[in-house]
């Protein structure tokens, strides 16, 4: 988990930047790398098993669900694995806008 600020107005710029449609996608690919780097500590409290990360990701995936979870997946996602890891792993999915995903410096 990274000890940096989170930069709100570059989370409401990448919410702002997603297309709609592509939320789906973009929930399953932010959830899934959190749960790939989660350690089994955090899965156990999730879901009472040290390595049942099929459900952590399930329970995450549910959690995240609902409109108005956009803009805490995006700061939840920045706080664990960072901006700059968050957004260059949203910049894979090709996602189209005409101004794409924002950039964040890695300092």
């Amino acid at each position: 988990m990274t000890n940096d600020t989170i930069d709100l107005d570059l989370v409401d710029k990448t919410v702002e930047l997603i297309p709609e449609i592509a939320w789906s996608q973009v929930r399953q690919t932010i959830v899934t790398a959190l749960v790939d780097n989660m350690p089994g500590s955090v899965v156990e409290r999730l879901t009472g098993s040290y390595d049942d990360f099929d459900q952590a990701e399930k329970f995450l995936l549910d959690y995240y669900e609902l409109p108005q979870k956009k803009c805490e997946l995006i700061i939840d996602s920045f706080k664990i694995m960072g901006a700059f890891n968050c957004l260059e792993l949203l910049n894979t999915l090709n996602l189209s806008t005409e101004d794409g995903i924002p950039e964040s410096n890695p300092s």
